[in-house]
C-alpha cells in the first residue's frame, strides 16, 4: 500500500529553483511514510512552520501540503548574514484509489507535520465465514 503512493515533482530535494525575492526558495521536505492494518502515516519534517500556515489539500487524488516559513531577527536585531531563509515548504503525492480522502486527518508538533489517511472500507481485508453444506 505505502509503495503505492507516488511521488509528485520529482526526487526529494531540499530546495527547487521556483524562488522568487518575495517568497524565497521552495524547498521538498523529507517524508517517511508507513503503514499500518487500515491507515496509512506520513511524517514529513517542517521546521520553522508553525500550524497556522500549514495548509493541507486533495484535489483530484492528489494531496498537497504546503507551509510557509519566516527568518525574522529577533527584536531589537538587524539581520548582517543568514544561512536561513524566509521560503515554503511543498510537497505532492498521488492518493491511491484505497485512501478514503474524507478521512485524512493532519497534526503538527515540534516542526513535524503527522498525516493519517484511513484506508476506505472497500480496500480493507474482509473475513469470508465458511459456512457447513
Amino acid at each position: 500500500m505505502a509503495h503505492d503512493m507516488q511521488k509528485t515533482g520529482g526526487e526529494v530535494a531540499r530546495t527547487d529553483d521556483r524562488q522568487t525575492p518575495a517568497t524565497g526558495p521552495t524547498f521538498r521536505p523529507a517524508t517517511d511514510i508507513f503503514e499500518k492494518d487500515d491507515v496509512v502515516t506520513l511524517t514529513i519534517d517542517m521546521p520553522g512552520v508553525t500550524p497556522d500556515s500549514v495548509d493541507v489539500s486533495v484535489e483530484n487524488r492528489s494531496l498537497t501540503v504546503r507551509g510557509a516559513i519566516d527568518a525574522p531577527a529577533p527584536e531589537g536585531y538587524r539581520r548582517i548574514y543568514a544561512e536561513y531563509a524566509p521560503g515554503t515548504f511543498e510537497r505532492a503525492f498521488s492518493l491511491p484509489q484505497t485512501i478514503d480522502p474524507e478521512g485524512i486527518e493532519a497534526s503538527h508538533s515540534d516542526g513535524v507535520l503527522t498525516l493519517t489517511l484511513r484506508k476506505s472500507e472497500a480496500a480493507k481485508p474482509k473475513q469470508i465465514k465458511v459456512k457447513a453444506a
